[in-house]
């Protein structure tokens, strides 16, 4: 069969945003290849799995994803990262250190952080918050969005030593905002100034009441967060959408595609997770969320289908 075939039968295909997660695991369609090479048809609609960010619905307005990260200067290398939940118990516990910082001062520390958001509609000006055990610590404003186009935000929020509870409010001024939570442990003093050791005082007259000795405080280590590795069903999809994404990087480069820009960056995304062999399951759904933007978009369907057509016969 050759790639028009293939491709034609592919785009005529679109899988529902709503397949389950154990549907991607089982599904026959996907197979794991042994290398990565073109596939005959670039392009499958993968379906959010039930853990992923839903996609939002027809009315739906910005809705955040669940993949939280705390990255380096660069953007790329991930210092800490996790999944995001709908109130402060179901978010993922991560750890930094303040030597993670790109500023410290009087006891407060300013991290670099990347979150998504998505919106079945477009919609102009909106802004996000920031809080930290309540306390407002960053926001981002005149944020616009593209319907169902997966949009990354950079923002920079001091957090202090110690756990964060980190409420992440997107569509803040709205009528309903979406709300995420993640807890962020800081390890260290972020440049507090040390407390003064106490002034002994004189011995009282009465000896002090013998007391209970105090018992020792349990600690509840963090869920480490939900990986993908080579072999899993979640792993499977991701081979294919990088496969399918690196054929349409190739066809597409001298097409003109408005887009095309955002298709190279998530097939950057790709090959990295690829390369690194593992990917988190937050990371993942965002992924998945941004490749469905392009397999049901009309103009990238044209455009494959007509670069195509241009390689009709060849193998």
């Amino acid at each position: 069969m050759n790639h028009r075939t293939l491709i034609a039968a592919f785009l005529a295909a679109t899988v529902s945003a709503h397949v389950s997660a154990e549907n991607f695991g089982s599904a026959a369609v996907v197979a794991k290849p042994s290398a990565p090479v073109a596939p005959a048809a670039p392009g499958v609609n993968v379906g959010t799995p039930a853990m992923a960010a839903p996609a939002p619905a027809a009315t739906a307005g910005p809705q955040a994803a669940e993949a939280f990260r705390i990255v380096k200067p660069d953007g790329v290398s991930i210092i800490s990262q996790g999944t995001m939940g709908s109130n402060v118990l179901t978010g993922t516990a991560i750890n930094v250190s303040d030597k993670d910082a790109f500023l410290v001062s009087a006891g407060k520390c300013a991290f670099n952080v990347k979150y998504d958001e998505i919106s079945a509609t477009a919609a102009v000006g909106t802004t996000n918050r920031l809080f930290s055990n309540d306390k407002l610590v960053a926001q981002n404003t005149k944020i616009d969005l593209s319907a169902r186009v997966l949009k990354t935000i950079w923002t920079q929020p001091y957090l202090s030593p110690g756990l964060n509870n980190v409420k992440v409010v997107v569509n803040a001024e709205s009528a309903m905002p979406s709300i995420k939570w993640i807890r962020v442990t800081v390890a260290g003093t972020c440049g507090a100034a040390p407390v003064a050791a106490p002034v002994a005082s004189a011995p009282a007259v009465k000896p002090a009441e013998p007391t209970a000795p105090a018992k020792p405080a349990v600690t509840v280590p963090p869920a480490p967060p939900v990986q993908f590795a080579p072999g899993s069903g979640e792993w499977n999809n991701l081979t294919t959408m990088w496969g399918y994404s690196n054929y349409a990087v190739t066809q597409l480069k001298s097409a003109n595609y408005p887009r095309y820009a955002e298709l190279s960056r998530l097939n950057a995304a790709l090959t990295a997770a690829m390369s690194a062999k593992t990917v988190e399951r937050g990371a993942y759904n965002s992924l998945i969320t941004a490749w469905n933007t392009f397999v049901t978009e009309t103009q990238f369907k044209t455009l494959m289908a007509t670069a195509i057509a241009g390689n009709t016969g060849k193998k």
